[in-house]
């Protein structure tokens, strides 16, 4: 957080913030690397320590986080070769966490539209104007567990008696971790106009404007097939007049980065060879159904590549064999 920008009361001065006015540290070597020049703006002579540029503060000692969750939950033991877990999770979680950062998110969105917000003392000094949902939202998230042991072979329903369908087809159990849940909310910036120097700025929100565009999911993401597809729709923001403060909100729950579906699961038979001899073949396969997980969703209206998401993360299906052998 800089708390080296303008006061936002200077908003009012407009273009003659970025007037030239002599520059009375010139000469001065304690002043650094305003000691060499001639002139400085209006804006750099009103801050607060006009002989510095920046001063961020990096441990802010402000923030409320809050979570709200309700869980259902079931599970089952093993019986009859049938069993597992299931739970879904709804949850709220807001916060005026401005350093916060998500992987598949924007990390843009952390910062403070308003410095004084957070400074004590400060006629501006409202830490709850940024309260809002948290970067790591996750409304919806469902698990499924489940455990099978398919009814073939020596001790089982079907072909208990044969030793070759023991071999073939007996002895094997699934077992899978499934996981579906929202998107994240999504951050919007655009490049600092307001002649403040606090370095973050918001667009506006257009009224009544679809802020995600229409279509299936992989139509909306940007590729080879489709090099100008946005996931947000650009024509839902418009950038900020210089020397305002742009109306968008530090997150937007009604634009969140696309919905996260992932399936592992483990293949596993025992072959029994006598006496207390048993061999086990284990596969594992992460990622099963290959499905791809993306991230760095373009963020910045203004830019070519706004409301794109062009970046894959995670990792294609990833298999493991595993043989283990007991006596």
């Amino acid at each position: 957080m800089n708390i080296n920008q303008l006061d936002p009361k200077f908003l009012s001065l407009g273009s003659a913030l970025n007037q030239t006015l002599p520059n009375p540290f010139f000469g001065v070597a304690a002043a650094g690397p305003l000691s060499t020049q001639v002139t400085l703006t209006r804006a750099q002579l009103l801050r607060p320590f006009p002989q510095f540029l920046n001063i961020n503060a990096r441990q802010v000692s402000e923030g409320r986080n809050r979570y709200h969750a309700g869980v259902v939950e079931v599970t089952k033991r093993v019986a009859h070769g049938i069993g597992g877990r299931f739970s879904y999770t709804y949850s709220v979680l807001k916060d005026n966490q401005i350093g916060e950062t998500n992987f598949f998110s924007t990390a843009g969105a952390g910062l403070p539209l308003n410095n004084y917000n957070y400074i004590a003392g400060s006629p501006y000094f409202d830490p709850m104007v940024d309260y809002a949902y948290a970067l790591l939202d996750v409304p919806h998230r469902v698990i499924l567990a489940p455990i099978a042991e398919l009814p073939f072979g020596q001790g089982r329903r079907w072909g208990n008696k044969s030793s070759w369908a023991d071999l073939l087809v007996g002895g094997w159990s699934v077992s899978a971790v499934v996981n579906f849940q929202s998107g994240f909310p999504i951050g919007v910036q655009q490049s600092d106009n307001t002649g403040l120097l606090g370095g973050a700025q918001r667009p506006n929100v257009v009224a009544g404007g679809d802020l995600a565009t229409p279509g299936e999911y992989r139509d909306r993401l940007a590729s080879a097939d489709h090099p100008t597809a946005t996931w947000i729709n650009p024509a839902a923001f418009t950038t900020a007049p210089a020397f305002t403060f742009g109306n968008a909100p530090r997150t937007i729950t009604d634009l969140r980065t696309p919905n996260q579906k992932n399936v592992d699961a483990s293949f596993m038979k025992n072959f029994r060879l006598g006496g207390s001899k048993v061999a086990q073949l284990k596969i594992e396969m992460l990622n099963l159904f290959n499905r791809v997980t993306v991230r760095g969703i373009s963020s910045s209206v203004g830019t070519s590549s706004f409301g794109q998401i062009t970046s894959q993360s995670g990792f294609m299906r990833l298999t493991q064999i595993m043989l283990r052998f007991s006596w």
